[in-house]
């Protein structure tokens, strides 16, 4: 007992600067992870087999075989319970398990929904969809059932719609309860973007929108998400990007066209991967370096003589490709390695943490 004292009072001690700290990113040393602030310092020591980025103000951390939970106080808020943790937070809420039963705690540890379902699924747009006996149905914050269980299927609500199944037919559900499309049958739904929902009637894709209406027809070998008002599609063997009236903003001539992301697109011609803009402006083509992927706050990898660097939306290098490898921006900062080690830069290309760690994950800004 006094072993088991000592080390949860030695965590304690480790964790009790973090929340001084603006930013938290977990980090691996030769063997463990833990976590560093902004300037490349520990502020939990390392010790645990795994971690990962504080979501919604908390980290998860491994230890052995179970995840915990630790806040930006420095506090494991779960080390006392019996229940196992499975997943991040999301709206305040995370999912537990428990005796083979799914529950969820809060941000303090506490059961606030009791272990009892067969499956549940994460917190979105106030309701989670949860599986008891044979069935699906919708819960609140409470725990109290905001759709009754009556699907054989039910996902997580994306942007205040889900998608549910019931005897072999998939429709959409909404936080007014609401299920449609009510007099269509399709064979495959998906998640609503920017007001649209891809549907597929027999071989063909096309899209819905939020009323359940038909507002461009199946006629596409597959589809991609609206996006900033753009849409991937292909038809015969090339793609080309649609507006949402379903017309060509980009004829059918791409063998890669990806989704819009951060106002720019993807795609690939013949051998060579370049950018379009929602604009149909051919960004980073011919320009003497390999796009490695999309951009990121403004930002996008690529590479030139075996070395990552970063350009801009008009395909300018505003990072000279100086780095063994890197990930893409979340906020203002990105991981980048050296000699075989990562730390972090900022937008300018500055190196703000050193290069000195096994492996790191993403520099968060910690909520307030």
């Amino acid at each position: 007992m006094k072993k088991i004292v000592f080390v949860f009072l030695s965590i304690f001690i480790c964790f009790q600067n973090i929340s001084s700290q603006n930013y938290i990113a977990a980090a691996l040393d030769e063997e463990f992870w833990g976590y560093i602030d902004e300037t490349g310092n520990w502020v939990i020591r390392p010790m645990y087999n795994a971690a990962k980025d504080f979501n919604s103000g908390d980290g998860l951390i491994k230890n052995l075989d179970a995840w915990y939970f630790v806040n930006k106080e420095g506090i494991i808020i779960n080390r006392s319970n019996t229940y196992q943790v499975k997943n991040d937070f999301s709206e305040g809420l995370a999912r537990i398990q428990e005796n083979g039963k799914w529950g969820y705690i809060n941000n303090l540890g506490e059961i606030v929904i009791q272990p009892q379902f067969i499956e549940a699924g994460d917190f979105k747009d106030g309701v989670a969809a949860v599986k008891q006996d044979a069935k699906w149905g919708y819960i609140d914050y409470n725990g109290n059932y905001f759709i009754d269980p009556q699907f054989d299927h039910a996902k997580d609500f994306e942007n205040g719609v889900g998608i549910v199944r019931e005897k072999g037919i998939y429709k959409y559900v909404n936080s007014n309860k609401e299920i449609f499309p009510a007099n269509k049958e399709y064979e495959a739904l998906k998640e609503f973007s920017n007001g649209f929902a891809r549907i597929r009637q027999g071989k063909l894709w096309g899209y819905i929108n939020q009323t359940g209406q038909i507002a461009i027809p199946a006629q596409f070998i597959d589809a991609g998400n609206f996006v900033d008002g753009y849409a991937p599609v292909i038809s015969g063997k090339f793609w080309g990007y649609i507006n949402t009236s379903g017309e060509y903003i980009t004829q059918p001539s791409l063998e890669v066209a990806k989704e819009f992301s951060d106002g720019m697109a993807l795609v690939k011609e013949g051998k060579e991967l370049y950018y379009i803009n929602t604009s149909g402006e051919q960004i980073g083509k011919n320009a003497g370096y390999i796009i490695k992927n999309g951009f990121s706050g403004g930002l996008a990898r690529i590479i030139q003589n075996g070395k990552v660097g970063f350009i801009n939306k008009s395909g300018n290098i505003v990072i000279q490709p100086t780095f063994e490898d890197a990930e893409d921006f979340v906020g203002d900062y990105a991981a980048v390695r050296l000699q075989g080690k990562w730390g972090f830069i900022n937008k300018n290309g500055d190196v703000v943490i050193e290069c000195k760690f096994k492996k790191v994950r993403n520099l968060i800004k910690l909520l307030n």
